[in-house]
């Protein structure tokens, strides 16, 4: 036997066995039900549009808490959007007219994070590339998209709401 080698007495070995045992015992655990969790998604929306709000633009950033879509731009250094940047979302007729392709929007001067001139009707332009700037969509109670950020009417959608507006199928 080595006399370097440490003892193990009897008090040592009952109290392993009582935290082994302890370890060891059933548990019940109770899991909090998600429907409250689901009931307040399911008014998000509604609650996120009773008051006015927007954003300004974005420069290239992941860490914003709002709906936004990615703006082209042109050489000729006119940014502008496009109704298939928004893919499924229903879009208000009141904002932006079913025969309407893309729109301008401003990223500089007084009138920054706006669309201006009319609504385009005309193929987009194919010499449009992505550009570093991202406009936030407005929403109302319905989920419709209503304006980009500065234009039209509704709300930003913030915070965590923004996951229930339009929830991917199962």
């Amino acid at each position: 036997m080595d006399p370097l080698a440490p003892t193990t007495d009897a008090r040592t070995l009952a109290r392993r066995r009582l935290l082994r045992g302890s370890f060891a015992a059933p548990a019940v655990l109770t899991m909090a039900s998600g429907s409250a969790l689901a009931q307040t998604s399911l008014t998000c929306l509604a609650k996120a549009t009773m008051t006015s709000s927007t954003a300004d633009l974005a420069q290239g950033t992941p860490s914003d808490t709002f709906l936004r879509v990615q703006l082209l731009k042109r050489p000729n250094g006119v940014h502008l959007v496009t109704r298939a940047s928004f893919g499924s979302v229903p879009v208000s007729t009141s904002f932006w007219l079913t025969t309407t392709l893309w729109q301008r929007v401003r990223v500089s001067g007084p009138n920054v994070n706006k669309t201006y001139q009319d609504q385009e009707t005309d193929a987009v332009p194919n010499n449009a590339t992505a550009s570093n700037y991202w406009i936030a969509l407005r929403f109302d109670a319905a989920g419709n998209i209503v304006g980009l950020g500065d234009s039209g009417t509704g709300s930003v959608v913030g915070t965590s709401c923004w996951t229930s507006l339009h929830p991917p199928p199962p």
